[in-house]
């Protein structure tokens, strides 16, 4: 399900339709339109047992944000959080009392406050160019909340685009002292394990697209320590669909770390690959 929190937001889900639809909307075509599209092109989604109700929950925030929020997804929000719905999918997962407490706070304030009109719909953003944070190449590292330093590599930098977009993968980097360019260059990508519906646990590779203009707001200090030649081309429309925010960086790792030994898996790729041109995935 790719969730790392019990917000409406803190899920993959979340992250990439929500994405979708302001990126449709802030080019003029409207909400009606871009949900039937959405819809279209997300059938395995709506069809998923454990994906449906973030899809939906994402819908109606994305058409509320608009004021143009339809019926009849409203009341498909009703169901989702008046039948229990999604409660009992978390208990499916294990999930704690503590975040089944959380998570049904979170949805009942939710459709509270989605059963009222927004005042002003969301205005459309006029497009404009940005250039990437940070540049191709450069290694990254912060600390985690025990004091240890992680790595994060910047596997492209885009130039004049619309979000300025950097594509970051985040290594297995964790140290006390802080890390150096060979650290990054014997480093190996992060995988982490996620439950399935059917209790399967599934790897997933930690990379994602990170906007230039949410950097400003966040929180966590990065400084660059060196840079790495990165001969393989990266495109934001077709490799690595995950788009994140600059925290998560910092709180998937917290995550991660906090209970180590259900999260990490065997998966083991060289960030070394990910660098040349032709993607050798090197299984160690």
């Amino acid at each position: 399900m790719g969730t790392w929190g019990t917000g409406i937001s803190s899920n993959d889900i979340y992250e990439d339709i929500n994405y979708e639809f302001f990126e449709l909307y802030n080019q003029g075509m409207e909400v009606s339109a871009i949900t039937e599209k959405l819809i279209q092109e997300n059938k395995e989604l709506i069809d998923s047992h454990e994906d449906q109700n973030n899809f939906w929950i994402t819908i109606a925030k994305s058409q509320w944000e608009c004021k143009s929020l339809d019926p009849k997804v409203l009341n498909r929000i009703k169901d989702i959080v008046e039948s229990g719905k999604d409660i009992e999918l978390w208990k499916e997962l294990d999930a704690s009392q503590s975040d089944l407490t959380k998570r049904q706070k979170v949805l009942d304030s939710f459709l509270k406050k989605i059963s009222n009109e927004k005042k002003t719909s969301r205005k459309r953003k006029v497009k404009k160019s940005r250039n990437a944070i940070f540049e191709k190449g450069d290694c990254l590292i912060f600390k985690l909340s025990d004091g240890d330093y992680c790595g994060a590599f910047v596997l492209e930098s885009e130039k004049e685009t619309e979000f300025g977009l950097n594509l970051i993968a985040v290594t297995d980097i964790k140290q006390s002292e802080k890390p150096t360019e060979k650290d990054f260059e014997n480093a190996k990508l992060l995988f982490r394990l996620e439950q399935q519906i059917n209790k399967e646990f599934k790897p997933k590779e930690q990379i994602s697209w990170y906007y230039a203009q949410h950097f400003k707001k966040s929180e966590t200090e990065f400084e660059k320590i060196g840079q790495l030649k990165v001969n393989k081309d990266y495109h934001s429309n077709k490799d690595h669909q995950s788009f994140s925010n600059w925290d998560n960086l910092k709180l998937f790792q917290d995550e991660f770390y906090s209970d180590f030994e259900n999260n990490k898996c065997k998966n083991k790729i060289k960030l070394s690959s990910l660098r040349k041109k032709y993607w050798l995935q090197q299984r160690i």
